[in-house]
């Protein structure tokens, strides 16, 4: 690891974009595959396969499979923030698909949260982690299982729980399906966000998201860059976009090319988007949060102060109290001031 690598690891980290059953390490799921017998071997093996670009959302499914009690799901999320604080991330909003635990494991919506709960809590007092939650809707599914699960996001409120998103396959659903259960939750106090632009699709899904769904900011986006007039409104209101350098579809589609030149993560920075940088599914995406930012400055051509500016923007982009987003911005700022005062200016 050169300098620059440990820089980008040891500076202090917001992640927002990253889901609870996508960071498990292969060596959990081969623990709850040997604790159940369960016969996922091949499962797991494809979710690790480095060859494959759509193995992901299986290895979703597989690893709700196998969280089948809530200490499993609360030994999981212990781990991920384990991993997390290795990368110096200290506070994380993350992810969970709770129709995936009931469905695939008999977990209702309570005793999975509750489990979570149990794991952030832990992981913050042994690791000095903070851990939220953002309950999300599989898009696979109907618009009415979308609002019965927000009713229980509702009916089970908890200041763990800060908002709700909607993830998979963008194919899969379009947004304004969805508006009666973003409806909801937005009535009811809940912050919004929304996977949209993600895998080529027409930036009309990003604009959806932000009138028709009520969402302060946007997973991906990437397709934003489409539509001049939209990318503008962006910049002025200062939307934050979650990107990810991982994301599976432009590792397929753009594979061989240039990312530096043709890889729209590099030109919604040169366009001045906020941009807070997350890993999604660090194992399955074979990378971790600190690598992330390794990306954004070797292959996007990010400069330090533009890293400066993502600190700052998953700060302002997180859902954590006002008073507290404050005091991040003097400390977290000033501790990569003195840790990039100390860096070898001949060896970056």
């Amino acid at each position: 690891m050169n300098e620059l690598e440990a820089f980008l690891r040891k500076i202090p980290k917001a992640e927002l974009h990253v889901h609870f059953t996508g960071a498990l390490r292969r060596e959990i799921f081969e623990t709850l595959n040997r604790k159940y017998n369960a016969n996922e071997h091949k499962a797991i093996d494809r979710a690790f396969d480095r060859t494959g670009y759509n193995n992901v959302l299986t290895a979703l499914k597989t690893a709700s499979r196998l969280l089948r009690k809530p200490e499993d799901i609360r030994d999981a999320v212990y781990e991920v923030q384990r991993d997390a604080a290795d990368n110096s991330v200290r506070y994380r909003e993350i992810f969970w698909n709770p129709t995936d635990h009931a469905d695939l494991a008999d977990l209702p919506y309570d005793v999975a949260q509750d489990a979570l709960i149990d794991g952030l809590r832990r992981a913050e007092q042994d690791f000095g982690i903070i851990g939220r939650l953002i309950p999300s809707i599989d898009r696979s599914l109907s618009p009415e299982r979308a609002f019965e699960m927000v009713s229980d996001v509702v009916a089970s409120p908890s200041p763990f729980t800060l908002g709700i998103g909607i993830d998979y396959l963008e194919t899969d659903g379009l947004p304004e399906s969805f508006w009666k259960a973003f409806k909801l939750a937005h009535e009811n106090g809940l912050r919004c966000t929304a996977h949209a632009g993600e895998d080529g699709s027409h930036p009309r899904s990003v604009e959806t998201c932000l009138d028709l769904l009520h969402c302060s900011r946007i997973d991906h986006g990437y397709t934003v860059l489409e539509d001049e007039a939209l990318t503008q409104r962006c910049l002025d209101e200062g939307i934050v976009f979650t990107v990810v350098p991982s994301n599976s579809h432009y590792c397929e589609v753009l594979e061989g090319q240039d990312w530096s030149v043709v890889h729209p993560i590099r030109h919604m920075m040169d366009r001045g988007l906020k941009l807070t940088i997350g890993s999604d599914d660090p194992p399955l995406h074979f990378t971790d949060p600190a690598w992330c930012y390794v990306v954004m400055v070797n292959e996007f051509g990010a400069t330090l102060d533009d890293v400066r500016g993502f600190i700052a923007n998953s700060i302002d982009g997180s859902w954590a109290p006002e008073a507290e987003k404050q005091r991040w911005r003097a400390e977290w700022l000033e501790e990569f001031d003195t840790l990039r005062n100390s860096l070898n200016k001949q060896d970056l």
